[in-house]
């Protein structure tokens, strides 16, 4: 299996929903993202500060393995790549090879920029819908790359090379966010059990909006774009309750803590 290959193409988005851009080079920034692209600004489709990761940071996805399962499937070819928004698109190796870089140290180009592979990068609906693709999750399943934490940042191009650097396998660093196990399961294999366990109950759903409202709203509007919804109805009222309420909380906690403050100098002071 190849353990090695070379960057074909860069794509970054501002923002979730927004044109792709091809480079020739670009900066990546340790534990941060790419210059320019809507994962370094926190202004992703995902990136909505209760989906935290590490590797939310880089995706890369191979050329070779996208080309040849769409052909098999049937699919009609993509005019560019650069519709599934991964960032780096890799030549001359094979997407099982991809995939079983996680857990592993990567090193990108010719000086020290190296990234460690967390998880596989499955697609989702809104990448589906988006790309007017029938099918496209359970075909391209196993094909859709990986997401990739930036240990040490640096200039790459498109010509680079990438490869797995030796002896760096640490499976116990692997950290794939909070995803439920049915979120890594293809959908045609999903039970209904499986989807019952995927779906966000509404006082979770509040929680995360009160953690952050943008992102909240932003991950739904993305779907609503495409004709769908991420949220549930009921886990999306619960979130804008919460956002609601969010204001007065806040006004309210910091109140309390000043109250406290106040009363614990004064029995200082006497």
């Amino acid at each position: 299996m190849a353990t090695a290959g070379r960057i074909e193409s860069i794509y970054i988005s501002a923002k979730s929903a927004a044109p792709i851009e091809s480079l020739e080079k670009a900066t990546l920034v340790a534990g941060v993202g790419i210059e320019g692209d809507r994962n370094a600004l926190q202004t992703g489709t995902y990136s909505a500060k209760f989906l935290n990761e590490p590797g939310r940071q880089v995706t890369i996805v191979s050329a070779d393995g996208i080309e040849a399962t769409m052909s098999e499937t049937g699919m009609t070819p993509f005019e560019s790549l650069g519709e599934l928004r991964r960032n780096l698109v890799v030549r001359g190796i094979t997407a099982e090879a991809v995939n079983a870089m996680v857990g592993h140290e990567v090193r990108v180009g010719n000086n020290d920029t190296r990234l460690f592979i967390h998880r596989r990068t499955v697609p989702c609906k809104y990448r589906e819908l988006h790309t007017k693709r029938p099918g496209l999750m359970n075909n391209l399943w196993d094909v859709c790359g990986v997401n990739c934490e930036i240990l040490t940042g640096g200039t790459i191009g498109v010509g680079d090379s990438i490869a797995v650097i030796p002896n760096t396998y640490q499976p116990q660093r692997v950290n794939p966010g909070s995803k439920p196990p049915a979120f890594f399961i293809k959908p045609s294999d999903r039970t209904a059990e499986h989807h019952k366990s995927m779906m966000v109950p509404p006082i979770v759903a509040a929680i995360m909006c009160l953690i952050d409202p943008v992102g909240f709203q932003r991950v739904e509007d993305g779907y609503n774009s495409v004709g769908t919804q991420f949220w549930s109805s009921k886990a999306y009222r619960a979130g804008m309750t919460a956002k609601n309420l969010r204001a007065p909380l806040i006004i309210a906690s910091v109140a309390i803590v000043m109250a406290i403050i106040t009363v614990a100098s004064a029995r200082k002071f006497w």
